[in-house]
């Protein structure tokens, strides 16, 4: 049994519908014929339960399944994603990935109100704010680096400590790709009650591993800077990019590299030894390009070097890329399966897997499923 929806819920629904379609809520109080716009705020605000034949009106005036309203798992009307695409992406592919994302998410939180400990209601903030400097942003990700104990190579525990300590679900996906090779890299989604952060799982590793710092930094400012949107990942548009993905990156670069590793893994003898310097930056699973940067704007390499190590190409990955979603979310689904708190049928819908594809997602983690095909 998948339990009552709330009213608060289903009111976000209803003015994600109506602002969809492009209501007004007067538009809305004659559609439902209510006596007042009060009694549509009152139900957008989660004050006011629908009733029955209001629920099928709003079905009929939305074009909407009335399963949108009650779906548990939707997020539709309080989800805000923020996403890292290629300009290449159509706007409408955007669009109808975030619709599945969503899904997922959805999913996630609804385990998670299953589970026995109930996530944090303090949220972990960076002190920062548009107007902060990038030294400020490379301070504070040097700082995290040291609180959350990620030692001389950050990007190694980066994704334990995150979800762990930070309480941040991290999920590997599938995204979406054009015809030419671009793709999806990554988003932020941010709710009221939790953040999370969603990667391109078959993006290269150095990539993946920036991605996740830069969408870390979104997680942890969503309150004082929220991101637009979408932004670009093209590394040719460096220049366009606004101050607060300046700053996203600022912070990334510090946390994956931050100067107390640099210190440790780059003899002082052999900063202008480009085989050395990749070296280190496969190590620290960057790209050279990015190694390249950061030591550049740390003033310990001049410009010639900078441009010999940006040219080089990033060494391959032997792990491959990781598996679907992550194990903590897999595990919970898997429980939620075997207890009977969820239906095969209805957990392979909102995945959008089918049976077959959910047993395969189970195969993955070494886990049977939990039904009958």
């Amino acid at each position: 049994m998948l339990g009552k929806i709330s009213q608060k819920l289903i009111g976000y629904r209803v003015k994600s519908a109506r602002v969809a379609k492009g209501w007004t809520q007067d538009q809305l109080t004659d559609g439902l014929g209510l006596k007042d716009r009060q009694s549509v705020s009152d139900i957008e605000n989660g004050k006011r339960s629908l009733k029955p034949d209001e629920m099928l009106a709003l079905a009929d005036l939305f074009d909407r399944d009335v399963e949108f309203f009650i779906d548990p798992f939707a997020v539709a009307g309080e989800a805000q994603f923020s996403w890292r695409a290629a300009p290449e992406v159509p706007e409408d592919s955007l669009d109808g990935f975030e619709l599945k994302a969503g899904q997922w998410i959805g999913l996630l939180r609804w385990l998670r109100e299953q589970q026995d400990s109930r996530s944090s209601v303090l949220k972990r903030a960076l002190r920062l704010s548009s107007q902060s400097s990038f030294e400020d942003a490379q301070e504070r990700a040097e700082s995290l680096v040291a609180e959350l104990d990620l030692g001389i190579i950050p990007a190694e525990g980066l994704i334990d400590k995150i979800e762990r300590k930070l309480d941040i679900p991290v999920l590997f996906v599938d995204t979406v790709d054009t015809t030419d090779g671009h793709s999806i890299s990554g988003a932020t989604c941010h709710l009221e009650e939790m953040g999370v952060i969603l990667i391109n799982r078959n993006e290269n590793e150095a990539r993946r591993f920036f991605d996740l710092a830069h969408e870390l930094f979104h997680a942890l400012t969503w309150d004082a800077m929220k991101p637009d949107h979408r932004e670009s990942n093209s590394i040719e548009e460096r220049s366009k990019v606004k101050r607060i993905e300046q700053l996203a990156n600022s912070f990334a670069a510090a946390l994956l590299m931050p100067s107390a590793s640099l210190d440790k893994l780059i003899k002082r003898d052999q900063l202008e030894n480009i085989a050395h310097l990749c070296e280190v930056a496969s190590l620290l699973r960057v790209a050279p390009v990015t190694l390249a940067w950061r030591l550049f704007n740390l003033k310990l390499i001049g410009v010639d070097t900078q441009r010999s190590l940006s040219q080089e190409k990033q060494r391959p990955s032997v792990s491959g890329p990781p598996k679907r979603f992550s194990p903590t979310f897999v595990k919970m689904l898997h429980e939620a399966l075997e207890n009977g708190r969820l239906s095969a049928r209805k957990a392979a819908k909102t995945m959008g897997l089918g049976l077959a594809g959910l047993t395969e997602l189970f195969a993955q983690y070494d886990l049977p499923a939990p039904f009958d095909l």
